[in-house]
C-alpha cells in the first residue's frame, strides 16, 4: 500500500506530449548521405506550427528562455569547417549574438543529411526549476526548414514536487536567403 502512494505521488508530475508530422503539410524528402552544408542561409525567426496560431521561435528552440528569443527576428545558419555549426540571430537591423556549436562537444550533427542540434540548459522561473533536454532535427522540405523537437524536462515544482515530461513537435520556418 505505501509503495502505490508513494508511485502515485511521483507519477502526478509526468507528461508526454507527442505530435506526428502534420499531413496539411509538404512530405519530407527521404534521408540521403547529403552534406549539411545546404542548412546554410538565413530564415525567420518566427515559424508556423501545425494546427495553431502559435508562432514558435527558432531562437528560442535553439537556446532557450534566456536567449534573446524575443527581439529575434532572423536566423543565419552557416556550416563552417569541419565540425562546426555558427548560428547568428538577428533583430531587425543588427546581430543580437552569435554561437558557435561543435560537433566535438556534441551540440549537433550531421546524418543522413538531417542536422540535429542539441541544446542541455537549466531552467528557472516562480514555481518550477529544472533541466531541458531538446534535440531539434532539421530537414528542408519546400524551401522551408521543417524543425522536429524534442524536449525532455525534469525538475521541481515548488522545490518539493518533482515533474519530468517529454514533448515533440514540429515546427517550420521560412527561408528567407542562400
Amino acid at each position: 500500500m505505501r509503495y502505490s502512494l508513494l508511485a502515485a505521488i511521483c507519477l502526478v508530475g509526468c507528461a508526454v506530449t507527442e505530435q506526428d508530422y502534420p499531413l496539411a503539410w509538404d512530405p519530407l524528402p527521404h534521408r540521403a548521405p547529403e552534406s549539411c552544408a545546404r542548412f546554410t542561409g538565413s530564415y525567420a525567426d518566427k515559424g508556423e506550427a501545425a494546427g495553431t496560431r502559435a508562432e514558435p521561435s527558432l531562437t528560442y528552440g535553439l537556446f532557450g528562455h534566456h536567449s534573446a528569443w524575443k527581439e529575434a527576428r532572423r536566423v543565419d545558419l552557416a556550416v563552417v569547417g569541419a565540425g562546426m555549426l555558427e548560428v547568428t540571430v538577428w533583430d531587425e537591423a543588427k546581430p543580437l549574438f552569435t554561437r558557435t556549436l561543435t560537433a566535438k562537444a556534441g551540440e549537433f550533427r550531421c546524418t543522413d543529411g538531417v542536422l540535429f542540434v542539441r541544446s542541455k540548459r537549466w531552467v528557472a522561473a516562480d514555481v518550477v526549476a529544472g533541466r531541458e533536454d531538446v534535440t531539434l532535427e532539421f530537414q528542408l522540405a519546400d524551401s522551408r526548414l521543417v524543425v522536429h523537437v524534442s524536449e525532455k524536462t525534469y525538475g521541481a515544482l515548488f522545490a518539493v514536487v518533482p515533474i519530468a515530461g517529454t514533448a515533440t513537435h514540429w515546427y517550420r520556418f521560412a527561408r528567407l536567403g542562400p
